[in-house]
């Protein structure tokens, strides 16, 4: 004969319970994990996938084929009359998704960089995607390593607009 708290009218232990809410709280986590690492893989094949389906028109227009051109969207360049640091990015993407890597360093050397980190999220979350199916938690990178990323493209984006513009 099983017992059953609800019959028996004895409480569960609190271990027991806490288990649950943990199996609970954990069930949620994963979840919510594998949207985050699923939306960031299908963003960056996205990309990729834009980079080779874009052209360039001239070498300030893309042209989205079937669509016509896109608009330019640099604010900073329609207030100041300069590129930013930014600017460039994504005909530099466009240029290495058809393989033309001169041209690409042309419009934003910067570009290489980012574009290797786009390239690195699709085995990246692949894995991360598995390991939570598979019960496991997901990998992290550790802080210092997000940061040394970050303050790298940052610091790429400024020095090679500041080279181009001004030196």
């Amino acid at each position: 004969m099983t017992s059953d708290s609800r019959i028996s009218g004895v409480a569960e232990s609190p271990s027991k319970s806490s288990t649950v809410d943990e199996t609970k709280w954990d069930l949620t986590q994963r979840s919510a994990r594998m949207r985050y690492h699923g939306i960031i893989l299908i963003l960056a094949l996205l990309i990729i996938v834009l980079s080779g389906w874009l052209k360039l028109k001239n070498s300030e227009e893309i042209q989205m084929p079937l669509l016509g051109t896109l608009p330019g969207i640099c604010s900073w360049k329609n207030l100041i009359g300069i590129e930013c640091p930014g600017c460039g990015l994504t005909r530099c993407f466009v240029e290495i998704g058809h393989g033309h890597w001169s041209n690409a360093w042309r419009y934003n050397p910067a570009g290489f960089l980012l574009f290797s980190i786009v390239l690195y999220q699709i085995p990246f979350r692949g894995i991360q995607l598995c390991r939570l199916r598979d019960g496991r938690r997901d990998a992290r990178h550790h802080t210092l390593c997000i940061n040394l990323t970050a303050w790298g493209v940052l610091t790429t984006l400024v020095v090679q607009w500041t080279f181009k513009h001004f030196i």
